[in-house]
């Protein structure tokens, strides 16, 4: 047996999951490589351990490049473009909004680009928005979504060549939970942080 996208307690079994805290950190590391020092981050479901995880991450990220962790710019959500919608209409009326926002999904950042939009701000020129997931509709959202790709044809492929090791080959494995890294697929929805951000006093952003 081997499990997929999923582990059991106690653990006897391998397991393949996707690596959320890497994904994270990945991308909230892209956003401050491009000079964003105020990022939004709507989560999914607090108690679900992606979100979890993709919030490690995130504040790994910010600790890396140096960025003090301010809780007033992380919104929990449910997955879904309404939630999404809604934080993001809510971190964008900040007095000191974020210049960056990024979603635990696809279908939240897309909330996010119509709650920008409903405000009169540009994407990427006024806020960047990152999604994960890499769904199909990403790259026909308007601008094309920049995402994290949840990596399930590789986590599919780990499983099937380790239940080969067990079953054709006769390995005895480990029980182990093995984490697949999704790579960053930079689309349009993202850029460096305006001129106009940038000249302001770092205390502001």
């Amino acid at each position: 047996t081997v499990l997929l996208n999923c582990y059991a307690e106690p653990r006897k079994h391998m397991a393949v999951v996707p690596g959320e805290v890497a994904g994270g950190f990945t991308a909230t590391n892209y956003l401050t490589s491009l000079g964003h020092r105020r990022i939004g981050f709507i989560n999914g479901e607090p108690w679900m351990d992606a979100a979890i995880d993709r919030l490690k991450g995130y504040k790994q990220a910010l600790a890396t490049a140096d960025i003090a962790f301010d809780e007033s710019l992380v919104r929990d959500g449910d997955w879904l473009p309404l939630r999404g919608y809604e934080a993001a209409l809510e971190l964008l009326s900040l007095p000191n909004r974020p210049s960056a926002i990024f979603c635990g999904n696809d279908l939240m950042a897309i909330g996010v680009m119509e709650a920008a939009a409903e405000m009169g701000l540009s994407v990427p020129g006024e806020v960047s928005v990152m999604g994960y997931d890499d769904q199909e509709l990403a790259r026909y959202t308007h601008p094309p979504l920049s995402t994290l790709v949840l990596p399930n044809y590789e986590m599919g492929q780990k499983a099937a060549e380790l239940l080969i090791d067990m079953a054709v080959h006769g390995k005895l494995l480990k029980p182990m939970t093995m984490k697949i890294d999704g790579p960053l697929v930079i689309r349009s929805s993202t850029a460096h942080v305006s001129d106009r951000i940038r000249s302001l006093p770092a205390n502001v952003y």
